[in-house]
């Protein structure tokens, strides 16, 4: 039987589609043609559907990709954009996965759901076969010459220009000027954050090796590995998009160039068993170029459940909003309004019947009685909002107060529709740069039984900002309970003033008359602290701190600037028992 002929049998059968019928598997070359078939049979099939890769390794590289033009939160906006799976208009489909890993030659976006509704992606490990960053192994330290000599791993690619070292991939030749420094059992080095590395002068030794001059730092060692990053964020790992009840379940992500999953304007999200961690088979200690996982206006239930996530450059998880400032009042009922960060616009933001606050940006105050209800989005700088628009036109069922008016003082606008709950539960957190979880959205979190294993910045951090990222919201329902704290705060980073930090970016905080977060309760978790912060809260109306332990750990020295457990600013309404301390 041909492979067109077992296909539509496939079709007339029911719901199940092999990807080895369409010439898909492990060990064969395959093209994109043949992915592309496969996905519009399953689209074209009517009720409850499957795809099914086989156990084996599958080599992917553009030859195997369809090119998409997405806008992606968060990300750098390179397009088109080389993507493995694109699942788009798809309703009711599970893709099984068991046992398959895709060996990604290039930038790509293993899988992408778009415009869906009811997706399981199960079963798949996805990682880089040369990834961007680039782990060395310091072999030799010498202090007084400032030179290091390194190893690399095997499969790097490197050249030169002159005297500066370059690694080169499949579709990237960088040379990095920074990276993250881990010990030898896998943890971040102690007060390193981002340290410098200079590849502008190395030389090639005759054993292999490479020195490089002019480039030592007080915490090198030999037996030490860093992962050197050049900072770019161009293809997450799982992309969702404009969808609706999506599950991802025991899926395996070693290395992502940005996110690991990214969610975007989806309703309903679930990922189980969901691990984001080193290629340890690989000797590696780096996972995702940036956050594990990372939500930009979604709704409905974000759940988060026994989860691993480990190694990446930036946080295991971050759920928000995108504030829009205003630009400027066109009449009573019309704002000109724009994406102000430079790697989250193009994205559909609102839609007619949502809910819309504004935010004073200098304080960081929700307008009272100014919430409104969209009534038109239509884009001022593209054909249309998912096009790269940067510039908006939000029209509004009722008429605009005078204040909302960017010409009075700087204003962003939140869509409060578009906010998500959250359960994250039962998960580990483990050696990453950065933080552990971020939380900003005013409907229910819950942070329950979690292990944040060396984390080197904060565990915890609700913030919010009108002023740099623009994430958006501020919290009002957040439940911290049954977690472990251990050893959070090795390195200093942005936001990091204490193990749980509540900060807001408040450019006039004394001028703020109405909190920015509110109803935080921190109850029954276990700090295992060598330093002294472990709550820092500014800007909240209604905070509840009881019923936490404290261990004392001699792992490493204290440093933090913060002395006291607790550090208050701008706080209302506070209830704050210190720990038990476990003798």
């Amino acid at each position: 039987m041909t492979l067109a002929l077992t296909a539509v049998a496939a079709a007339v059968r029911g719901a199940t589609f092999r990807a080895a019928d369409y010439g898909i598997a492990p060990g064969r070359a395959f093209r994109a043609e043949d992915v592309a078939r496969l996905v519009a049979d399953a689209r074209r099939a009517e009720g409850p559907k499957t795809i099914v890769f086989g156990p084996g390794v599958y080599d992917v590289g553009p030859g195997q990709c369809q090119r998409r033009t997405w806008f992606l939160s968060n990300h750098d906006q390179q397009n088109p954009r080389q993507v493995f799976l694109p699942l788009e208009g798809m309703r009711d489909l599970r893709v099984e996965a068991r046992g398959a890993t895709l060996n990604l030659r290039g930038r790509i976006i293993a899988a992408g759901v778009w415009d869906s509704a009811r997706v399981t992606l199960e079963g798949l490990t996805v990682d880089y076969e040369v990834p961007p960053l680039t782990q060395v192994t310091f072999t030799a330290v010498a202090p007084e010459a400032r030179t290091v000599t390194f190893a690399l791993p095997p499969g790097a690619r490197p050249s030169f220009e002159g005297t500066r070292l370059f690694f080169e991939g499949p579709d990237f030749r960088e040379s990095p000027g920074m990276g993250i420094l881990f010990e030898a059992d896998g943890r971040i080095a102690y007060r390193t954050a981002d340290v410098g590395f200079d590849l502008g002068q190395v030389s090639r030794n005759a054993d292999g090796t490479f020195t490089a001059a002019a480039c030592a730092h007080r915490a090198f060692r030999p037996g030490q590995r860093m992962a050197l990053r050049s900072w770019g964020r161009t293809a997450p790992g799982i992309v969702l998009s404009d969808s609706r009840d999506v599950t991802i379940r025991d899926v395996t992500i070693h290395y992502a160039d940005g996110m690991g999953v990214l969610g975007q304007n989806t309703e309903g999200i679930a990922l189980e068993r969901v691990r984001v961690t080193p290629n340890r088979a690989k000797g590696r200690l780096f996972s995702t170029q940036a956050d594990a996982t990372h939500f930009s206006g979604c709704s409905g239930l974000i759940r988060c459940e026994a989860g691993e996530f480990a190694g990446m450059m930036d946080d295991a998880i971050n759920i928000h909003g995108t504030y829009l400032r205003l630009e400027r009042r066109v009449d009573d009922r019309t704002l000109a309004c724009a994406y102000a960060h430079g790697q989250s616009y193009g994205m559909a933001w609102g839609a007619a019947g949502e809910a819309v606050a504004f935010v004073r940006a200098r304080t960081m105050e929700r307008v009272a009685g100014a919430d409104n209800v969209l009534e038109r989005v239509a884009p001022l700088d593209a054909e249309t909002v998912r096009a790269g628009a940067k510039r908006l036109l939000l029209t509004f069922r009722d008429p605009l107060p005078p204040e909302i008016d960017p010409a009075r003082e700087p204003l962003g606008a939140e869509n409060l529709t578009r906010t998500p709950r959250v359960d994250f539960i039962g998960n580990r957190v483990a050696d990453n740069r950065a933080r552990g979880a971020l939380f900003s959205t005013p409907r229910a979190v819950r942070c329950l039984n979690n292990l944040f294993d060396h984390t080197s910045g904060s565990a915890i951090l609700l913030c919010g900002d009108c002023n740099g990222w623009y994430e958006s919201g501020a919290c009002a329902d957040v439940l911290i309970q049954g977690n472990v704290f251990v050893n959070a705060l090795t390195s200093p980073y942005q936001f990091t003033e204490a193990v749980i930090s509540v900060c807001p970016e408040i450019p006039d905080l004394a001028a703020q008359r109405r909190r920015f977060h509110s109803g935080i309760r921190i109850v029954g978790n276990t700090f295992v602290a060598f330093d002294a912060p472990l709550v820092f809260a500014k800007s909240v109306a209604g905070l509840t701190i009881a019923g936490n332990r404290l261990v004392r750990s001699t792992d490493y020295a204290p440093y933090h600037r913060n002395t006291d457990w607790l550090t208050l600013r701008a706080c209302d309404d506070v209830r704050a028992e210190p720990p038990t301390e476990a003798p």
